[in-house]
């Protein structure tokens, strides 16, 4: 149970002992298969900072159940924005059984300046159904590759804001199949990364997929110790034979010994460090204007030339050859006086 304030009306208590602790997850297909996500939709918020008042899981691991194929142990984590896809094969982080994890979390905020003098593109929402980020960017890329080369989909690219039409009327595509998945698309993803991959003789190029002007990203410190510890190893052991429905003095296989736990168990939490936001704006440190005033300081420098003085120089410009024909002209009515 979460801790409350003191001051806490018993209306407050009930909701929060009657609440589903596993409404706030969804089911979403990854990489790796069946993954859960929390606040997906982005309605839970957050108004403290520390452990207390973030979020804290006691995860199975569950090794009885892996497969032989299976050389890794534990559970990978991803912080995304709820409208961004998760791929977690690239920038999920690993959780390993018989630890505590502690993840700190920061908001950031970027905004950067579009083209040209900037590397964001303003028209990128246009062009997708949902929010535009890279991971969709990517993700489509990929998919629109796959869906040429092998005529299907993997799984988890079967997703609203990934784009396949191409401005053509919406058909849901085809989802690969376990064969076709192991000897088309993981190729084509395979070729993608390696930057290998042809298509009709072509080789395919990279994605262009510039970041966005305004988007918001997390960055985390993950720090880890022993679970559970020398101290509590005995309860924990007790505690869980009880919702196993075992006995730990049992010396068979269903019985959970303290190796066996930390073989399965792990707990995290994960909170945020602090409320502020840390915005980064990136912006032309070189206009026009700086290099006209620039010019200007420079010949004002050199030339001891200003706009006054660049007036009086035109008018003496002015004067001067005005001065001169007028000269000529009375040089020229004297000769013909002469000539008479």
């Amino acid at each position: 149970k979460p801790c409350l304030p003191a001051d806490a009306s018993p209306g407050d208590v009930a909701d929060v002992e009657d609440a589903d602790p596993t409404a706030a997850f969804n089911p979403v297909f990854t990489e790796h298969g069946l993954c859960y996500s929390f606040n997906q939709n982005g309605n839970l918020t957050m108004s403290r900072t520390g452990a207390l008042y973030g979020l804290s899981l006691r995860l199975h691991v569950a090794q009885d159940d892996y497969f032989e194929t299976q050389d890794v142990a534990g559970f990978k984590v991803l912080l995304h924005n709820s409208y961004e896809p998760p791929m977690i094969e690239e920038y999920g982080f690993a959780l390993r059984p018989g630890s505590e994890t502690y993840v700190r979390i920061r908001l950031q905020k970027y905004k950067d300046t579009p083209r040209p003098l900037g590397y964001c593109d303003p028209y990128l929402e246009d062009q997708f159904s949902t929010n535009y980020t890279i991971s969709v960017c990517v993700m489509q890329y990929r998919a629109i590759n796959m869906l040429k080369v092998c005529g299907c989909i993997t799984f988890y690219m079967d997703r609203p804001d990934i784009v396949l039409s191409e401005g053509k009327p919406y058909m849901k595509p085809k989802i690969c199949n376990l064969k076709e998945e192991r000897t088309c698309a993981d190729n084509v993803l395979e070729g993608l990364a390696l930057g290998t991959l042809k298509i009709d003789g072509e080789k395919v190029p990279e994605p262009d997929c510039p970041s966005p002007c305004v988007y918001t990203t997390y960055t985390y410190t993950v720090s880890q110790s022993e679970y559970p510890s020398s101290a509590v190893k005995d309860k924990v052991v007790e505690e869980v034979n009880r919702q196993k429905g075992t006995s730990p003095g049992e010396d068979d296989a269903s019985s959970w010994t303290i190796e066996r736990i930390r073989d399965n168990y792990l707990k995290v939490h994960i909170y945020f460090e602090e409320l502020s936001t840390l915005e980064m704006e990136r912006h032309p440190s070189y206009l026009i204007s700086n290099l006209i005033g620039d010019v200007g300081g420079q010949l004002g420098l050199l030339l001891g030339m200003n706009i006054c003085s660049l007036v009086q120089f035109t008018d003496y410009i002015v004067r001067f050859s005005f001065f001169k024909g007028f000269m000529s002209l009375v040089r020229l009515y004297k000769a013909r006086r002469r000539n008479k």
